[in-house]
């Protein structure tokens, strides 16, 4: 898996050079989600049949996300094909959001939990069933300064 901090990519406003995502060792969770993060997620499986597709569901698993359960939290999750050379808004997918609604509590204790993203046909919708990997990418929109980030994945659910 690679990591890349967005801005660093910038080419010009809302495109990116997927290229230059460094390689796996330089990979390193848990990671505060403070600004935009791009991350290339080996897939376990590619090229399935339509058969396994409706067997098992591929699933994006963002794990170990840590907050403070009294804040408001949101971020989204884009999807880009590892073949597209640059990321522009035109051939990136939402997958979805978290969000984290505040529970005022006195306890003021953190949370830690997950969230599951199918993206079987997302992955048919950009044409990367043959893809040894995706681009996953992290934007932050609110609260996000103090959550942590503790791995990204892609598992399957029958």
């Amino acid at each position: 898996m690679k990591v890349m901090d967005q801005g660093k990519l910038k080419l010009k406003h809302g495109v990116t050079n997927s290229s230059e995502i460094p390689s796996a060792s330089s990979v390193v969770f848990p990671r505060k989600l403070d600004s935009r993060v791009r991350v290339d997620v080996p897939r376990p499986k590619k090229s399935r049949s339509r058969k396994d597709k409706e067997d098992e569901e591929e699933i994006l698993v963002i794990k170990g996300i840590e907050l403070d359960r009294n804040k408001f939290v949101k971020f989204d999750v884009f999807i880009n094909d590892e073949d597209d050379p640059v990321s522009r808004p035109d051939n990136t997918e939402f997958a979805g959001s978290f969000v984290n609604v505040p529970q005022k509590r006195s306890d003021g204790k953190r949370k830690s939990t997950v969230l599951r993203i199918a993206i079987t046909e997302l992955l048919e919708d950009l044409d990367a069933d043959d893809d040894d990997s995706v681009i996953v990418t992290l934007v932050p929109r609110a609260g996000t300064d103090d959550v942590t980030i503790g791995g990204i994945d892609i598992q399957f659910a029958s």
